[in-house]
């Protein structure tokens, strides 16, 4: 027995495999299916291209301080790979991350195994469990980068900065209740180094929030000048406050390396904010500048001092004026 067809208004399955091509008033767009595997995130096909140029793949498995005993475990540097072209790409957290094991074709471009989970990019950061494994990997990094820099013929200029990283849940290592601009909060307080005109970190030391601005800065700043390349010259030294010590200055006297540093404006300083001074007024409007040679008690020799004064606007203090000091030598 055949039973009657019902009529149905939907069209049968038609397989498309032409290109199909659409004419805009400016061009003509081609659109075309494959059975290839396609990807959203092909754009970091120059940063895949830029790992294997460099082997940096290699690298990493030579200075990352991991063990990876299981035969199914990802090798470590697939792992780093994966977790900084998932930065790169956008991601904030570990979870976001280990979302690219979706993506089928970012393995393939970074020639790696596959993207670790979140667990296993939380285990990864957990081997860097002091400040010694933590230099072993890091130092061959910064060294490898400072490689890939030209030298300069007037040198680079080298910032020093003792920061604030506020963490308000306090829950990470080393993390400290200290002063910020916000006022006391958790927070970390590390140490870093950066080269001006290359836009590179050069140096970071990682201290609790609580440690003095100007603790570890002469082995901070040692350390760094003794891992330099010997063709990347310094032209200047700036720093904050935190590295105004007298040892420091003796440092970076002794290197004859020219620096400019914001000095504490503790009583001695204050008191060379006179008012016979000569300011001289400066392109920015209510800025003027005056200098003198100073000698603290516990410094060597006389030290330029360059004072600052700014005029506060009258909502805040009524016009009357603030003086802030840097120093050189």
């Amino acid at each position: 027995m055949t039973l009657p067809s019902i009529p149905t208004r939907e069209a049968p399955h038609q397989t498309v495999t032409d290109f199909i091509r659409l004419q805009t008033p400016e061009q003509s767009i081609q659109i075309g299916f494959t059975d290839q595997k396609v990807s959203g995130r092909a754009g970091l096909l120059t940063l895949a291209g830029f790992f294997h140029w460099h082997r940096f793949g290699e690298l990493l498995a030579r200075v990352l301080p991991h063990q990876r005993h299981s035969k199914k475990a990802i090798p470590v540097a697939d792992l780093a790979l994966g977790f900084l072209s998932g930065i790169l790409a956008g991601a904030q957290k570990l979870a976001q991350v280990a979302h690219l094991r979706r993506d089928v074709m970012l393995p393939v471009l970074l020639a790696i195994q596959r993207i670790g989970s979140q667990s296993t990019f939380t285990r990864l950061f957990q081997g860097f469990t002091s400040a010694g494994p933590n230099l072993a990997t890091f130092r061959p990094l910064w060294r490898w980068c400072l490689e890939r820099l030209p030298s300069r013929p007037g040198g680079y200029a080298l910032d020093l900065d003792s920061t604030r990283l506020l963490h308000e849940d306090g829950h990470q290592e080393g993390v400290a209740v200290g002063y910020t601009r916000l006022g006391t909060k958790p927070c970390l307080h590390p140490l870093l180094a950066v080269l001006e005109e290359a836009k590179l970190v050069v140096g970071f030391w990682l201290r609790p929030g609580n440690a003095s601005c100007a603790n570890n800065v002469v082995a901070f700043t040692l350390d760094l000048l003794a891992n330099l390349p010997k063709w990347i010259s310094l032209r200047l030294v700036r720093a904050d406050s935190g590295f105004c010590l007298p040892e420091w200055l003796d440092l970076l006297e002794a290197q004859k390396l020219a620096c400019i540093v914001v000095a504490r404006l503790l009583k001695p300083l204050q008191r060379l904010l006179r008012r016979d001074l000569i300011w001289t007024a400066t392109e920015v409007p209510g800025t003027e500048v005056a200098e003198v040679w100073h000698q603290e008690v516990n410094w060597a020799q006389a030290r330029r001092v360059v004072l600052l004064r700014h005029k506060i606007s009258d909502k805040q203090a009524a016009g009357q004026p603030r003086e802030d000091i840097v120093t050189d030598q």
